[in-house]
């Protein structure tokens, strides 16, 4: 019924604007006659034919119009909203109004499809954070006995299970911890409560929480970071650094160099952190941001794939943007480009 529709009106456009092709091509001819531009004293063969130019080429504008308008922008507006459900927003909506419409149907089903994403996606977001919440409560207990009973005379060998029971509680604790904080962050479009802040000694904060980690390994850090004052979420910017400056302390070799540098201009904040790591190929450099992927040898060491995740995250919800560049053997450098917020 509605292709039927759709081709009677196409019909009926065609000869309309034929009739009118042809009355604008008599009329100005004849207007040409009275003017004298043109003197004939019996019909003109070629007029219909000049006509019929005219007409086909009115026809060929208005179907290219109705075509474009009628036709291609509940495409376009389809293509939109996919883009953005792609990008995770599933509070777009098509149009249902219109039941005429040749693409309502499809908005239909497009909103079903939407709404039970976003159903499932909340469904799973509600689990993760119970869950999270749930596992931190006995993960503190276990850690506590295990910390208590490494502080009682113990044998080399308890004494090495209980480290690994520590060591484990603590690793699980990190992953809930980011786990909670990560499903948090997706489901927010907006950063509130910021300060301004100095963001040069943040970073150098993080550098000496991190002390233990760089001092045994023997690396050495260079930092140039002038005075740079920013406004934003301080304990979200912080997560940056931490987890930049745990993965270059994590992959760097034993003596390597940690390089960190502050820069900026009227528009933007500018951070790098480099390091003399084993450097990362171009395939893992396609991934290095998905949740829980850890690049084939990484596995061993402390971490639980998150961390840059939730990096890439925070740069977002801050309308900045993160690059990276790394080469194997050679390093890696993370580049954090910050917009200046207006206050």
């Amino acid at each position: 019924m509605k292709t039927f529709k759709l081709l009677a009106a196409l019909i009926i456009t065609m000869l309309i604007t034929l009739h009118i092709g042809l009355f604008t091509s008599t009329t100005v001819l004849y207007l040409m006659d009275c003017g004298g531009i043109i003197h004939y004293t019996m019909p003109i063969p070629w007029m219909p034919f000049f006509g019929t130019i005219i007409s086909s080429f009115v026809i060929s504008i208005t179907l290219t119009a109705i075509v474009t308008r009628k036709l291609f922008a509940p495409l376009r507006l389809l293509a939109d909203s996919m883009e953005q459900v792609a990008a995770g927003d599933f509070s777009v909506r098509l149009p249902e109004d219109n039941p005429g419409l040749w693409m309502h149907d499809v908005n239909v089903n497009f909103n079903k499809m939407v709404t039970e994403l976003r159903s499932t996606e909340l469904l799973q977001s509600d689990f993760i954070q119970n869950v999270s919440h749930e596992i931190k409560t006995p993960l503190a207990a276990m850690d506590g006995y295990a910390t208590l009973l490494l502080s009682t005379e113990l044998n080399s060998e308890q004494r090495q299970y209980a480290s690994r029971i520590s060591a484990s509680c603590q690793k699980l604790s990190s992953l809930t911890g980011n786990i909670l904080l990560l499903s948090k962050l997706e489901n927010q479009q907006i950063v509130s409560e910021k300060t301004n802040f100095s963001l040069d000694e943040q970073i150098r904060q993080v550098i000496l929480s991190a002390e233990p980690l760089w001092n045994a390994r023997s690396q050495n850090i260079d930092l140039e970071l002038p005075e740079v004052t920013y406004y934003g979420r301080e304990d979200l910017i912080w997560q940056i650094w931490g987890n930049l400056l745990s993965n270059a302390i994590k992959f760097t070799p034993q003596g390597g160099v940690i390089s960190v540098r502050i820069s900026e201009d009227q528009e933007t904040v500018c951070v790098s952190i480099q390091d003399t790591g084993v450097g990362m190929t171009e395939d893992v450099l396609a991934h290095i941001f998905d949740k829980f992927y850890q690049a084939e040898g990484s596995r061993s060491t402390h971490g639980n794939g998150l961390g840059l995740s939730l990096v890439k995250k925070i740069v977002d919800l801050c309308n900045g943007e993160i690059l990276v560049e790394s080469e194997p053997d050679i390093g890696s450098t993370f580049t954090v480009v910050l917009p200046k917020s207006v206050i």
